[in-house]
C-alpha cells in the first residue's frame, strides 16, 4: 500500500466542526478546549451559520490553547482579500492560532446560486491570499494593486492556509501550495493512500518535502455501541461528503465511491444539508450500509481507536470530526488518548 509517510515523530491533531447558532463561537471553543480538542472549526454558509471570522474574534478572546479554522471558505462568495481582511485580526487576537481554511465551495456556494469554482481560478487565488496574508502587494492584471493597508502598523505570525480537497487535480494543487491539507475523501485505508501517494508527488515536483505540510481527513464518524450499530448510524453520515467528491470526471473513482457520486452529483438535496436534519433522508437514502462502512469509521470507542490508528500510521496528522455532543464527549475521553498514543 502506498502513502506511508516514514518522517519524524509529529502529533495528531483532533479538530471538531460544525454549523453553529449566531454569537455561539466562545461558548463553543471554550467547551471544545475543555474537552481535550485542539481544533475548533467555524463553518462557512451564509444562509446557515453566522459569519466565521466574527465567530472565530469571540473565540480568539475566550480561549487560550485551542487552534481556530475557518471555513472552510471559498473564493467564489469571497474575494481573497476579504478572507485576508477576516483572518488576520483573529491571528493577532489568538496569539497565532488561526488557520485560514479554503476549498473550491459546496453548500456556501450553492446557496449563492453560484457553482464551485475551476481548479486554475483557485490557484491564481489562492496566490492573491498568501501574498495579502504575508503583509504583500497584491498585483492584478491592468496594472491594479492591493494591500492591506490598515495592517501598516500590525505584525503577525504566519498563518498556515488549510485546502480542503477531494479530487486528483485540487489533492495535487494543495500540495503545491498549502501548509495544511484536509481531505474529503472519507476513511477508507486504500483510498487515503491514493491520495496520499498524489501529495507525495506534487510536493516533489514543487520542490517541497513531506514535513512541510499537515495532511488530514475530514473524518466521517460515529461512536456506537457495537458494530452493528455503528455500520447503521454511519450509513446516515457520509452523503455530504460523498457529494463533496461528485464533480467532475469520476472515472478515477473507486466503483463503490462512483456509484453513490453520480448519483448525488444531480440529485443531491441541500435542504437537508443542515443541523437538525433528520437521519433518514433522500441524501441518505443513496448510501448503503457497505457504502457507509466503506467511507467512514462507525462502533464503539476500541474499533475507532483501531481504525484512526492505522490511518496514523499511513502517515495522517489530523481528524476533523462533527460529532453530536455525547458521542463528541466519548471520542475526546475514549478514542483521542488512545490515537494521540501512537505518536508519542
Amino acid at each position: 500500500m502506498g502513502g506511508q509517510w516514514k518522517g519524524g515523530v509529529r502529533n495528531v491533531e483532533f479538530g471538531t466542526t460544525g454549523f453553529y447558532p449566531a454569537f455561539d463561537g466562545a461558548a463553543r471553543a471554550r467547551f471544545a478546549e475543555e474537552l481535550g480538542f485542539d481544533i475548533q472549526g467555524f463553518s462557512e454558509n451564509h444562509s446557515r451559520a453566522t459569519d466565521c471570522f466574527g465567530e472565530m474574534r469571540d473565540a480568539a478572546r475566550a480561549t487560550k490553547r485551542i487552534k481556530l479554522a475557518a471555513g472552510p471558505v471559498n473564493f467564489v462568495t469571497r474575494h481573497p482579500g476579504v478572507v485576508a481582511a477576516g483572518i488576520v485580526p483573529v491571528q493577532i487576537l489568538s496569539g497565532g492560532r488561526a488557520i485560514c481554511g479554503v476549498a473550491s465551495g459546496d453548500s456556501a456556494v450553492a446557496a449563492a446560486g453560484r457553482r464551485r469554482q475551476r481548479i486554475e481560478e483557485m490557484a491564481r487565488d489562492l496566490g492573491y491570499l498568501r501574498t495579502y496574508l504575508d503583509n504583500g502587494v497584491v498585483e492584478y492584471p491592468g496594472g491594479l494593486s492591493s494591500r492591506l493597508e490598515w495592517a501598516d502598523d500590525l505584525s503577525w505570525e504566519h498563518i498556515p492556509i488549510q485546502m480542503a480537497c477531494s479530487g486528483p487535480r485540487a489533492i495535487a494543487l494543495a500540495a503545491r501550495v498549502a501548509d495544511r491539507i484536509c481531505l474529503g475523501i472519507g476513511m477508507n485505508n486504500d483510498h487515503v493512500a491514493w491520495a496520499l501517494d498524489i501529495i507525495d508527488e506534487g510536493l516533489a515536483a514543487s520542490g517541497r518535502h513531506r514535513d512541510d505540510v499537515r495532511v488530514g481527513l475530514l473524518a466521517a464518524l460515529a461512536i456506537t455501541e457495537d458494530r452493528a450499530s455503528g455500520r447503521a448510524t454511519i450509513r446516515t453520515r457520509v452523503s455530504a461528503l460523498a457529494h463533496m467528491q461528485s464533480g467532475g470526471d469520476l472515472s478515477h473513482q473507486p466503483e463503490i465511491l462512483r456509484k453513490v457520486t453520480s448519483v448525488l452529483r444531480h440529485s443531491y438535496d441541500y435542504s437537508f444539508h443542515r443541523p437538525g436534519a433528520p437521519a433518514e433522508n433522500p441524501n441518505s437514502a443513496v448510501c448503503d450500509e457497505e457504502f457507509g462502512d466503506w467511507m467512514g469509521i462507525g462502533g464503539p470507542p476500541s474499533y475507532v481507536t483501531d481504525r484512526l490508528g492505522q490511518l496514523v500510521e499511513l502517515g495522517v496528522d489530523f481528524f476533523m470530526t462533527a460529532l453530536p455532543v455525547p458521542e463528541r464527549e466519548r471520542f475526546a475521553g475514549e478514542v483521542m488518548p488512545s490515537v494521540r498514543a501512537l505518536r508519542s
